[in-house]
Protein backbone atom coordinates (compact mmCIF):
# COMPACT_ATOMS: atom_id res chain seq x y z
CA UNK A 1 0.00 0.00 0.00
CA UNK A 2 1.48 3.32 -0.72
CA UNK A 3 0.23 6.63 0.30
CA UNK A 4 1.59 10.13 -0.80
CA UNK A 5 2.55 12.16 2.27
CA UNK A 6 0.95 15.61 1.98
CA UNK A 7 3.14 18.49 1.93
CA UNK A 8 1.66 20.01 5.12
CA UNK A 9 2.35 17.36 6.91
CA UNK A 10 5.77 16.74 5.68
CA UNK A 11 6.66 20.27 6.80
CA UNK A 12 5.61 19.60 10.30
CA UNK A 13 7.04 16.08 10.48
CA UNK A 14 10.28 17.54 9.24
CA UNK A 15 10.45 20.86 11.46
CA UNK A 16 10.09 18.86 14.91
CA UNK A 17 12.21 15.29 14.22
CA UNK A 18 13.83 14.36 17.62
CA UNK A 19 17.99 14.54 18.34
CA UNK A 20 19.09 11.83 20.06
CA UNK A 21 18.19 11.14 23.52
CA UNK A 22 15.13 14.09 22.80
CA UNK A 23 11.24 13.38 23.53
CA UNK A 24 8.71 14.12 20.96
CA UNK A 25 5.24 15.54 21.56
CA UNK A 26 2.67 14.74 19.17
CA UNK A 27 -1.26 15.60 19.49
CA UNK A 28 -3.46 13.13 17.56
CA UNK A 29 -7.18 12.64 17.17
CA UNK A 30 -8.90 9.35 18.72
CA UNK A 31 -9.08 6.89 16.29
CA UNK A 32 -7.34 8.74 13.53
CA UNK A 33 -4.36 6.77 11.77
CA UNK A 34 -1.81 9.79 11.83
CA UNK A 35 1.74 10.23 10.45
CA UNK A 36 3.64 10.90 13.41
CA UNK A 37 7.48 10.63 12.07
CA UNK A 38 9.27 10.63 8.82
CA UNK A 39 12.72 9.13 8.15
CA UNK A 40 14.53 9.95 5.11
CA UNK A 41 18.22 9.57 4.40
CA UNK A 42 19.73 12.63 2.16
CA UNK A 43 23.50 12.37 1.48
CA UNK A 44 25.63 15.81 1.79
CA UNK A 45 24.88 18.64 -0.66
CA UNK A 46 24.19 16.36 -3.82
CA UNK A 47 20.93 15.58 -2.50
CA UNK A 48 21.96 11.83 -3.35
CA UNK A 49 19.06 9.80 -1.39
CA UNK A 50 20.46 7.12 1.23
CA UNK A 51 18.75 3.60 1.56
CA UNK A 52 15.75 4.15 3.98
CA UNK A 53 16.26 2.89 7.35
CA UNK A 54 14.58 -0.24 8.99
CA UNK A 55 12.40 1.62 11.53
CA UNK A 56 12.41 -0.84 15.32
CA UNK A 57 10.04 -0.34 18.01
CA UNK A 58 11.93 -0.37 20.71
CA UNK A 59 8.75 0.17 23.28
CA UNK A 60 5.62 -0.76 21.85
CA UNK A 61 2.64 2.13 22.40
CA UNK A 62 -0.14 0.45 25.29
CA UNK A 63 -3.23 1.98 24.05
CA UNK A 64 -2.24 2.34 20.07
CA UNK A 65 -1.20 1.14 17.04
CA UNK A 66 1.79 1.68 15.03
CA UNK A 67 2.53 1.44 11.26
CA UNK A 68 5.99 1.86 9.45
CA UNK A 69 5.95 1.76 5.72
CA UNK A 70 7.90 2.97 3.10
CA UNK A 71 6.17 6.18 0.76
CA UNK A 72 7.35 8.57 -1.16
CA UNK A 73 7.73 12.53 0.06
CA UNK A 74 8.41 15.71 -1.09
CA UNK A 75 11.18 17.64 0.46
CA UNK A 76 9.65 21.07 1.45
CA UNK A 77 10.33 24.19 -1.28
CA UNK A 78 11.71 25.80 2.38
CA UNK A 79 14.87 23.03 2.39
CA UNK A 80 18.06 25.27 1.16
CA UNK A 81 19.43 22.52 -0.71
CA UNK A 82 17.42 19.73 -1.90
CA UNK A 83 13.77 21.63 -1.71
CA UNK A 84 11.06 20.01 -4.25
CA UNK A 85 13.05 16.92 -4.66
CA UNK A 86 11.30 13.17 -4.24
CA UNK A 87 12.43 10.70 -2.12
CA UNK A 88 11.70 7.39 0.17
CA UNK A 89 11.66 7.78 3.46
CA UNK A 90 10.33 5.65 6.18
CA UNK A 91 7.23 6.84 7.88
CA UNK A 92 5.63 5.98 11.37
CA UNK A 93 1.63 6.23 11.57
CA UNK A 94 0.18 6.13 15.07
CA UNK A 95 -4.25 5.22 15.67
CA UNK A 96 -4.92 4.85 19.36
CA UNK A 97 -7.58 1.67 20.30
CA UNK A 98 -11.24 2.47 19.91
CA UNK A 99 -12.77 5.27 22.79
CA UNK A 100 -9.60 5.66 24.25
CA UNK A 101 -8.29 9.59 24.79
CA UNK A 102 -5.53 10.49 26.94
CA UNK A 103 -1.71 9.46 27.12
CA UNK A 104 0.22 7.26 24.92
CA UNK A 105 3.73 6.91 24.01
CA UNK A 106 6.38 4.42 21.98
CA UNK A 107 10.45 4.34 21.48
CA UNK A 108 12.46 3.29 18.18
CA UNK A 109 15.68 3.27 16.44
CA UNK A 110 16.42 3.13 13.46
CA UNK A 111 19.06 0.92 11.38
CA UNK A 112 21.36 0.12 10.64
CA UNK A 113 22.26 1.05 14.16
CA UNK A 114 22.56 5.46 13.78
CA UNK A 115 23.61 5.09 17.21
CA UNK A 116 20.11 7.40 18.56
CA UNK A 117 16.92 6.17 20.38
CA UNK A 118 13.53 8.25 19.54
CA UNK A 119 10.79 8.60 22.08
CA UNK A 120 7.60 10.08 21.10
CA UNK A 121 4.59 10.79 23.64
CA UNK A 122 1.53 11.26 22.51
CA UNK A 123 -1.69 12.64 23.22
CA UNK A 124 -5.07 11.84 22.31
CA UNK A 125 -7.86 13.83 22.23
Amino acid sequence: MSRSLPFGAFLLLCSVSPASADVKSVEVRSEVETPIDIRPVVLGEACKFGVVPRIVITKPPVNGALLVQTEVVRIPDSDPVCSGKVLRAAVIYYKSVVGYRGPDSFSYEEMPDSGQSYEVEIDIK
